[in-house]
């Protein structure tokens, strides 16, 4: 596997220079991340090349989306826009997709919250209703909007007291022209929102894997730290290429959460070997693993009950 022949080549080559804003960061990444193909392996670079959770978190961020929508251009950073005042539920969405007078046009108008990226993204990812079924049901669509687009409204949000690196925005559209060839195919739920959840997980999950890596060669960890992360990375690797619906995927994942949980358990005492910035951003950092915890254990529990 060349993505882990790389971490191991450059174990006595880290680079120590601090990142100090996220415009570093974007062209480290979109630089020398991006000449990985494959997503999992692109956010497990894009980890090992940050020098703190945040930017990781971004990194796996940015390559899920790539896995989602292989589309994307890889020079851009885009920002996945579901959740609106009522929450991300298809049901919740109130951002409307209007037929314009123009042919091929449409007229996308609403507003999202707590946008990951966007203050920072020239692309947007953006939930709409198309409508309704004939049950009722809101018929979601997925279009991409390009920031330059008129009619955007972007405000950032104040910094979450963890991973502060990684800003968030709440969006408004009104009246932004949307040509028909972005508008994704497939319901825009089923295809798009739901497996993301799951996409995310494992590539920042990843991400971060590739993140300890890189401290774990810095500040001299163990062997035996360092070959716990290559033998997750290897299992997130599979899994990453496999249909992120699948039940037995989800039963995979929560198998592999038990381990990484596992993994940091056994590398708490080894921070104490980093210099203090390092020490102090993990521990300010940590609660970011924790934030799906509960979706996690929900998919885990249904995706038991298929069997």
């Amino acid at each position: 596997m060349k993505i882990l022949n790389w971490l191991l080549s450059l174990q006595e080559r880290i680079d120590a220079k601090e990142i100090s804003t996220f415009a570093e960061w974007r062209d480290i990444f979109l630089h020398s991340a991006s000449v990985w193909s494959d997503p999992i392996e692109r956010a497990i670079a894009g980890g090992f090349l940050s020098d703190r959770a945040g930017y990781a978190f971004a990194a796996g961020y940015e390559s899920a989306l790539t896995r989602l929508v292989p589309s994307l251009p890889p020079e851009r950073i885009v920002s996945f826009c579901v959740t609106e005042e009522k929450g991300g539920h298809p049901a919740a969405i109130r951002s409307v997709l209007q037929k314009a007078q123009e042919e091929k046009t449409w007229l996308l108008n609403g507003s999202k919250k707590f946008a990951t990226l966007a203050p920072e993204a020239g692309l947007f990812l953006v939930a709409a209703s198309a409508g309704t079924s004939p049950d009722k049901k809101n018929i979601i669509r997925m279009v991409l909007v390009d920031r330059s687009a008129p009619g955007i409204g972007i405000v950032p949000m104040a910094d979450l007291p963890f991973v502060p690196e990684i800003p968030h925005g709440a969006l408004t559209f009104q009246d932004v022209p949307v040509h028909e060839q972005d508008i994704l195919p497939d319901d825009g739920y089923v295809a798009y929102i739901k497996p993301f959840r799951t996409i995310e997980d494992l590539h920042v999950q990843a991400a971060v894997m590739g993140f300890i890596f890189r401290v774990a060669c810095a500040y001299r960890w163990p062997q035996s730290i360092k070959e716990l992360v290559i033998s997750l990375l290897v299992c997130m690797h599979a899994l990453a290429g496999e249909d992120p619906r699948a039940p037995w995927v989800h039963i995979a994942l929560g198998g592999l959460n038990r381990h990484v949980s596992s993994l940091y358990e056994s590398a708490a005492p080894y921070w104490d070997r980093s210099d203090d910035a390092t020490r102090m951003r993990w521990n300010r950092d940590k609660p970011l693993l924790a934030v799906a915890e509960k979706s996690r254990a929900r998919r885990l529990e249904k995706a038991w009950l298929h069997y």
